[in-house]
């Protein structure tokens, strides 16, 4: 038993660090990468150089990547070889045998003639480079030639950097990263000199790093990426230490912000000094000053990331070694500066910085792996820095003895100091942790107040809404029925009902406004279109008050981009508080362009405004004195509006003078006439539909004639009215899948006039456009059609209960609010234009109806005299018999439903109804004609014999002694005039005015519905009806125009 327990003992396992684990997790991350780079960017396997040549036939330049020249070279050393030719020993390059031979790259000590300890000397490299006859052109890179050289190519001189001699004197140290090209021509053999000369360092000559070959455009793309990444890390380690040092200057406690600061722009430097050498192409150093830069980079870089690491950890311990080892560094670094570039070399050699730099670097590592076993905060960031850093140095050190890449790589460096400024924010952030939590707290409750608004404001929305409806019905039954204070009480409920919804919309508009949560849908408008718009609008609000609204908007203005629905907004707010606090006098709204802004006025003649209320007028629930809070509101409107306008980057200013009334300001900044245009013509208005529409293929500006969409023959014709060419032309296209005929306008004037040209099934018009508002047209259009006549469907960015209640006011039929969906937009209009549709086949069904009612006495009457006629004169009872069958036959023609007839057909039927008259009164009727032979005209069916019978009967008949009737049928240049005239009875003002109007108390009221009909057919489709002149006792003139039309499909 014992022994089972003894198996069963759970067994124990090492439990490893936290720290580690992520240490490790990190390296390998870093490594992979490492590893994925320098598989992506490593140098191709390739022909190698043997014996001072290079065989590159057969290999593909054009699409390999840069191959490196690392191999056996030729070498004369002490000689300086140009063109083939020593001047001293006279040995020719191309067919001699270089003096030695020589590994590239690598120092070149051990084959200096001299066999000298050290490095200084000058020599000359050779390398013969075959290649296919079809290289056409070459590139070489070469990023370290120690200390000057000059390079040729078959005798041309292709770079040159400093001045390679055999003396001190004449020689010029240059050194610096380069790429060169050369057009090998006809020749496929390249030779290939370097003279080097090296008189500065004493431990490393010759061409000491990989040199590059290839492509130009291989060449090029690797070495221009490799330069991007060293710009790329550059700016993002400058732009750090720049934003370290600003929040220093703003925080002098902080100092480990300047050392963050410093250590980022010492690691900045130590990118740009090496490698490509970047610095150089910034700077005008020379060669002794680049060799400092670069040695006090890595130094500086060991010595602040040491003091940023103190400072992370506790700066108390080890403080006398690192005041030690900071000295060191400062010494190091003075050294530096004021020693000659040879004394720096053999500091270097000493490899004392080495021990500087990785001593620090140690010591940081082993301070971030302290502070994550102690479970410090955050220190995870420090053991990614940590790991960055490291993985670094390693790959560094591999890369040295054997370059796997050219390419820069960054993501170590960068990912470092990611992780310091990580590290470091974060802990700045914790000091100010209390602070945090006491604003966090002001915060929570700031927002509790504003949840229980807006969890309020919706709460009361409903019902209160519903409120609002029923004391509406209940308004309109009172007023039905008896009328009285019952009403005027409902009414009153109402009102204040809408204040409070509006009061409502103010509380939840501040909300989003303080969290953000409002979104300009910018696009170019035209202020004097919105301001035409709200004034329309508020003349209904101002009814009952003596203030008038006076609008000053020259021609000419910019455009400006903002966004509608809240630019109507805030000009909504300011008439408003205006209307608010000016009991008689006047509002004047005025428009002005400047250089960079427009701005807008408005100016009241009111109450004023105090000094010291106009400091404060602006802040939320602000409302001034004991007499203003009286007046309703809970002093949010200016303060939208303020707040609206910085939204739009304008502003909001106020100047008044106590009792004399109050400006307020609106300056909105202007956008230059082409940005606008290139914004209109490549942009859809956002708020027209939340979807794309195809573009209509032909422009707005072109369109001299409706376009018609869908089928051959348009179902109904609508008239789109808007300032805006753009919003015109999404109409359109969002309505290009039916089949309507659609003719746009862009002005309200415009529409009026093809109001009155042609006839329309459909008004489709914007509310803000300016001279004359959605809402002016509106009233215009209704003082000549009735609703049923001619719907007219409105559009507008606010979708207020004022703004819906001005529209219905106006006569609209409809509204719709943007963003327009064009699915509902598209079965509004098809319900528009079938009711009206309905009401016009229901007209000509009517005016069909009527005159197949032919009364009985008149057909009784005529039977009689056909029957008399049999007995005295059977000619003219014939003659008589087929005038009745005609009209009898014309009376129940098809033709007579249809929408328009030829005017012979009318013709025919006036001559048999004549005829019948004349037989049966003889000389008591006298009818005269005057209408052209060929008269070719199409017009509404039973539109010419109806006025016919009513001069005969109401007319001429009337009279004992009878009368004469004129009918006249006159081509003008647009159209065709009829008349019929009569001397009959005539007819008093108000018989006129009564026969014309509709509704009437019955649909078959005798004495009037014809002309009735006849007036209302012709008024929709002409704009125009019947034109009735007449006095009592001196007869009745009526006539009509038929306009010519526009072209053969018009009707």
């Amino acid at each position: 038993m014992s022994k089972t327990k003894s198996a069963m003992k759970p067994l124990s396992y090492l439990k490893i660090p936290r720290y580690v684990v992520l240490s490790l997790i990190f390296l390998t991350v870093l490594l992979s990468f490492r590893w994925i780079w320098s598989t992506a960017f490593a140098i191709p396997d390739h022909p190698e150089p043997a014996r001072g040549v290079l065989d590159l036939r057969g290999w593909d330049l054009a699409d390999a990547s840069p191959i490196s020249l690392d191999g056996e070279w030729g070498f004369t050393p002490d000689a300086l070889i140009s063109g083939g030719e020593d001047t001293n020993t006279y040995s020719v390059m191309g067919s001699g045998t270089p003096s030695t031979w020589i590994q590239v790259p690598g120092d070149w000590r051990n084959a200096l003639q001299s066999r000298s300890t050290s490095s200084f000397g000058y020599g000359t490299y050779q390398l013969r480079i075959l290649l296919d006859p079809s290289v056409k052109e070459v590139s070489l890179w070469a990023q370290k030639i120690q200390t000057s050289s000059i390079i040729e190519i078959n005798g041309t001189v292709i770079a040159k950097f400093g001045q390679p001699a055999s003396d001190v004197d004449t020689y010029q140290p240059e050194r610096t990263a380069f790429v060169t090209t050369y057009t090998p021509g006809e020749s496929s053999e390249l030779t290939l000199l370097v003279q080097v000369a090296n008189f500065d360092d004493p431990f490393s000559g010759g061409i000491t790093r990989s040199l590059y070959f290839g492509s130009p455009e291989a060449i090029g793309s690797e070495r221009g990426l490799s330069i991007d990444l060293q710009k790329i890390t550059f700016a993002i380690l400058f732009l750090h230490s720049l934003y370290a040092f600003v929040m220093f200057l703003f925080i002098r406690k902080q100092r480990a912000l300047l050392t963050f600061s410093l250590l980022t722009l010492v690691t900045a430097l130590t990118v740009v000094s090496d490698h490509d050498s970047l610095l150089l192409t910034w700077l005008p150093l020379n060669f002794t000053w680049m060799v400092k830069a670069k040695a006090m980079s890595y130094s500086s870089f060991a010595l602040f990331l040491l003091m940023l690491a103190r400072s992370f950890a506790n700066p108390t311990q080890g403080r006398k070694l690192f005041l030690t080892y900071a000295s060191v560094v400062w010494g190091y670094l003075l050294f530096l500066i004021i020693a000659p570039v040879t004394l720096v070399y053999q500091a270097l050699h000493t490899q004392i910085p080495d021990f500087l730099y990785l001593f620090a670097i140690g010591w940081s590592v082993f301070l971030f792996f302290k502070m994550a076993a102690a479970k410090q905060s955050d220190a995870s960031f420090l053991l990614f820095a940590a790991m960055s850093s490291f993985s670094s140095v390693l790959w560094g050190i591999v890369n040295s003895h054997n370059e796997i890449t050219n390419v820069y790589y960054p993501i170590d460096v960068i990912a470092a100091i990611f992780g310091f400024a990580a590290y470091w924010f974060r802990k700045y952030f914790r000091n100010s942790t209390e602070i945090e939590e006491l604003y966090e707290q002001l915060k929570v409750e700031d927002q509790q107040k504003d949840q229980f608004l807006v969890n309020t404001a919706h709460e009361l929305r409903t019902p209160l809404h519903g409120i609002i409806n029923i004391a509406e019905s209940i308004a309109v039954r009172e007023q039905r029925q008896s009328g009285g204070q019952h009403t005027e009480d409902m009414k009153l409920l109402v009102n204040i009902g809408r204040q409070m919804s509006q009061l409502i919309d103010d509380l939840l508009d501040v909300i989003r406004l303080r969290e953000k949560r409002i979104t300009l849908q910018k696009k170019p408008i035209s202020l004097a279109s919105v301001i035409s718009g709200v004034i329309g609008m508020f003349r209904f609000m101002a009814e009952g008050k003596r203030v008038q609204i006076i609008v000053d908007t020259p021609e000419g203005l910019p455009l400006i981009q903002a966004d509608e629905r809240r630019l109507v907004q805030i000009l909504y707010n300011l008439l408003h508080n205006a209307l608010k606090f000016t009991d008689e006098g006047a509002i004047t709204v005025s428009v002005r362009a400047d250089k960079n802004s427009v701005i807008m006025q408005v100016s009241d003649t009111g109450t004023g405004i105090s000094e010291e209320l106009q400091a404060r007028i602006f802040e939320p629930y602000e409302q001034g004195t004991a007499q203003a809070r009286l007046s309703g509101g809970i002093g949010l409107g200016l303060s939208i509006s303020k707040q609206l306008t910085e939204l739009h980057g304008g502003e909001l200013t106020v100047q008044s003078v106590l009792g004399q009334g109050s400006v307020f300001q609106v300056s909105l900044p202007r956008e230059e006439t082409s940005a606008i245009s290139a914004i209109s013509d490549q942009t859809e208005p956002p708020q027209w539909g939340t979807q794309h529409d195809e573009e209509v293929a032909v422009s707005v500006s072109e369109q001299q004639h409706p376009v018609l969409h869908g089928k051959a023959t348009a179902t109904a014709r609508i008239l789109a009215v808007d300032d805006d060419p753009v919003n015109l032309r999404v109409l359109i296209s969002m309505l290009s899948s039916e089949s309507y005929e659609i003719q746009s306008a862009t002005s309200a004037l415009e529409a009026l006039e093809l109001l009155n040209s042609q006839s329309w099934d459909l008004l489709i018009a914007d509310v803000m456009m300016p001279h004359m508002s959605g809402y002016e047209l509106t009233e215009s259009v209704r003082k000549r059609y009735s609703v049923s006549e001619l719907p007219i469907l409105l559009l507008t960015a606010r979708n207020e209960p004022a703004d819906v209640y001005a529209g219905f006011m106006a006569g609209a039929t409809d509204y719709v609010t943007k963003p327009v969906d064009a699915v509902e937009l598209r079965h509004r209009i098809g319900s528009l234009v079938v009711l009206k549709q309905s009401i016009d086949e229901r007209l000509r069904m009517e005016a069909a109806y009527l005159q197949a009612q032919i009364q009985p006495h008149f057909l009784f009457n005529t039977l009689n005299s056909i029957m008399m006629l049999s007995e005295i004169d059977t000619d003219r009872m014939q003659r008589l018999g087929d005038a009745f069958i005609e009209y009898l036959q014309t009376s129940f023609h098809f033709v007579n439903s249809e929408k328009m007839v030829e005017i012979t057909h009318e013709i025919d039927l006036s001559k048999a109804y004549l005829y019948i008259e004349k037989e049966r009164f003889a000389e008591r009727l006298t009818v005269v004609w005057d209408i052209p032979e060929d008269i070719d005209v199409m017009l509404p069916p039973l539109t010419i014999q109806p006025l016919i019978e009513n001069a005969v009967r109401h007319g001429v008949l009337s009279q004992v002694e009878g009368g004469t009737v004129w009918i006249r049928i006159a081509t003008q240049t647009a159209g065709t005039l009829i008349e019929i005239e009569d001397n009959g009875s005539g007819m008093q003002p108000e018989q006129i005015e009564r026969a014309l109007a509709w509704p009437k108390p019955s649909p078959l009221e005798p004495g009037g519905i014809g002309l009735t009909n006849t007036h209302r057919r012709l008024n929709q489709l002409y704009g125009q009806g019947l034109t009735i002149v007449s006095s009592p006792g001196q007869g009745t003139k009526v006539s009509f125009f038929i306009p010519d039309p526009l072209d053969s499909d018009s009707f």
